[in-house]
C-alpha cells in the first residue's frame, strides 16, 4: 500500500456515466431453466454478478475483448468485476458497463459504481435500472493512479484467494487433530 501516489484533490475528475465515449451500458436477455446446460461451457450471470447460477451453450454478447462491470438490476445491490477474455452470458437482471479503457481503469471503476450504488442505496424496492445507473457520476484520479491501485488490490485479491484455497486444507487439518483422543500427562 505505500506505493499508492499521493492525490491532490484537484487531480480528481468526474465522470458521468452517460458519456457514451466513454462509457456503454446494456442488460442482457431472458433466460429460461429450460436453456441452461449443466455441461454447458458459458457462465449465466443473473442477479448475483459474484456467481454464475448456470451455464449455457450459447453467446449473447460478440466482443470480450475489453474487461466489464457486472452490476445487478433487480436485487440486493450487487457489482462485479469480469476480465477480459472470459465469455459470460448476462440475463436481463444483470448490467453490463464497458469502459474506454484509454482513459479509465475499468476495476477501478467498478469499485466506484459500488460505492455510488450503496449511496444511492439501490435495492430489491429502488431497482438499479440501466437509466438510474446512467444518471450516476464517479469521481476518479488520473489513469496512472487508477492503474496503481488497481495493481495493489489485485496483489491483495490474489493474497485472498490464496488464503481461501487453502482453507479447506486447514478445516480437514483441524478435524483431524480434533478428532484424536485427548491425552493426560
Amino acid at each position: 500500500m505505500d506505493n499508492l501516489p499521493s492525490l491532490e484533490q484537484n487531480s480528481l475528475k468526474t465522470y458521468s456515466l452517460n458519456d457514451t465515449q466513454n462509457f456503454s451500458l446494456s442488460i442482457g436477455k431472458r433466460v429460461l431453466d429450460s436453456e441452461l446446460d449443466i455441461n454447458g461451457a458459458i457462465p449465466v450471470f443473473s442477479v448475483n454478478v459474484k456467481k454464475a447460477f448456470g451455464f449455457i451453450n450459447k453467446e449473447i454478447l460478440q466482443d470480450y475483448s475489453n474487461d466489464c462491470v457486472l452490476w445487478g438490476i433487480d436485487g440486493d445491490f450487487m457489482v462485479g468485476f469480469m476480465p477480459k477474455g472470459k465469455k459470460f452470458y448476462p440475463t436481463d437482471h444483470c448490467g453490463i458497463l464497458s469502459v474506454n479503457e484509454a482513459v479509465l481503469n475499468t476495476k477501478i471503476v467498478s469499485f466506484a459504481l459500488e460505492q455510488e450504488g450503496e449511496k444511492r442505496e439501490f435495492s430489491r424496492t429502488l431497482r438499479a435500472s440501466i437509466d438510474r445507473i446512467r444518471d450516476l457520476k464517479i469521481t476518479l484520479p488520473p489513469l496512472e493512479i487508477q492503474n496503481t491501485i488497481a495493481k495493489e488490490v489485485q496483489i491483495l485479491e490474489d493474497k485472498i484467494q490464496s488464503f481461501k484455497s487453502l482453507l479447506p486444507l486447514l478445516e480437514k487439518s483441524k478435524s483431524k487433530i480434533l478428532g484424536q483422543p485427548l491425552k493426560s500427562s
